[in-house]
């Protein structure tokens, strides 16, 4: 997204997304490490995939006046099947 458009009402959404979504992984697999039972692991990442659609519609609240241009829905759409394969 940022081949388009490097403003700072792009770039300061993405840092901030990019920031959180390191922590939430991070998190994940520090959960995942100690997890002690298939119901543990399944809890991770249950609460993974929330965290991460909840940080995916925030980040897509922020760049709301932006994502109407064809190529920022291209690269949302991207992004979005890519965080939802793990």
């Amino acid at each position: 997204m940022l081949r388009f458009d490097s403003s700072v009402n792009v770039q300061e959404p993405i840092r901030i997304f990019l920031y959180n979504y390191q922590i939430m992984s991070d998190n994940f697999w520090a959960q995942y490490k100690y997890a002690k039972s298939c119901e543990d692991v399944l809890e991770c990442y249950y609460q993974f995939s929330k965290n991460q659609c909840t940080i995916i519609e925030t980040l897509l609240e922020n760049l709301r006046l932006v994502k109407n241009q064809d190529h920022f829905k291209e690269d949302i759409h991207l992004m979005l099947k890519d965080a939802f394969t793990f």
